[in-house]
């Protein structure tokens, strides 16, 4: 049939505005949810102490007075400590279970799998006042409860992605492994683990993301002197409203392109987009 035929050119010409539709309604949605990010990003260059948008200068006093904050400077480091440790315990725990759930078989996978969910379909409001009544039977030191508490609300998402990864390998592989006379643990460390890095990278990334933007937890369970990021915003904003709080979102903006970076780096983001 000819590309000039009376039926072709109608056809492409619905396609190619199908497409640019398409095209035209994608970029409407990016722009919905990047604007206020770029908001946020612009106005913590903004000279005054009003949370004006369009900026009317550039300036970064903001950023050098969270510096020279002790309270913020303190609570950004104890909240990098608190996601690194969160994240990297549920995740270990999170790959033990997930290799349980995958290769235990298809009876009662659904059903655990489903159990291991729960923290993340169950308000963090509610799991925080759940641990919190708990301590009060179980005495536990302030930094373990709320340690456990961000493992609690990150371990969901590392199971997600570490039994998506395994799903995707050959058990079989494994087996020749146990078969030439590697015990369980080498064939795990050699075979099993290389071989889900992706879905473990993924999981820290994620976990380190819950953890480190976290309320609630933190809200209920932090002791004295130990104050998350979140939570000190949350209390500076109850007197102050300055672009310090702008300028520190746009750190925490940077921090989480800098991890996507690395893990681009190391294994690639689409190979774990794919898991």
């Amino acid at each position: 049939m000819s590309p000039d035929s009376p039926v072709v050119g109608p056809a492409r010409a619905s396609g190619r505005t199908g497409r640019l539709a398409l095209g035209a309604v994608v970029t409407a949605i990016y722009v919905f949810l990047l604007a206020p990010v770029a908001i946020i990003v612009f106005s913590s260059f903004n000279p005054t102490e009003a949370n004006t948008f369009p900026p009317t200068g550039f300036s970064l006093r903001w950023y050098a007075k969270f510096f020279e904050s002790a309270g913020f400077v303190n609570a950004f480091r104890f909240s990098l400590w608190l996601a690194i440790v969160a994240a990297v315990v549920a995740t270990a725990i999170g790959f033990l279970t997930a290799y349980g759930l995958v290769r235990a078989g298809r009876r009662g996978q659904g059903v655990v799998q489903s159990l291991a969910m729960l923290p993340m379909m169950v308000p963090h409001l509610l799991i925080s006042i759940s641990l919190l009544l708990a301590l009060l039977v179980v005495p536990v030191p302030d930094l373990a409860a709320l340690v456990i508490g961000h493992v609690v609300i990150c371990l969901p998402f590392a199971i997600a992605c570490i039994v998506a990864s395994l799903e995707g390998i050959d058990a079989q592989l494994e087996l020749a492994a146990l078969t030439l006379g590697a015990s369980r643990l080498r064939a795990l460390w050699e075979v099993v683990i290389p071989l889900v890095a992706p879905g473990l990278l993924s999981a820290l990334l994620f976990t380190f993301m819950v953890s480190f933007g976290d309320v609630y937890i933190a809200l209920f369970l932090s002791g004295p002197g130990r104050t998350t990021l979140p939570i000190e915003i949350f209390a500076y904003m109850q007197w102050e409203s300055t672009p310090v709080v702008a300028a520190i979102t746009s750190m925490q903006i940077l921090l989480i392109i800098a991890l996507g970076l690395v893990i681009e780096r190391l294994v690639g983001l689409r190979k774990i987009m794919r898991v």
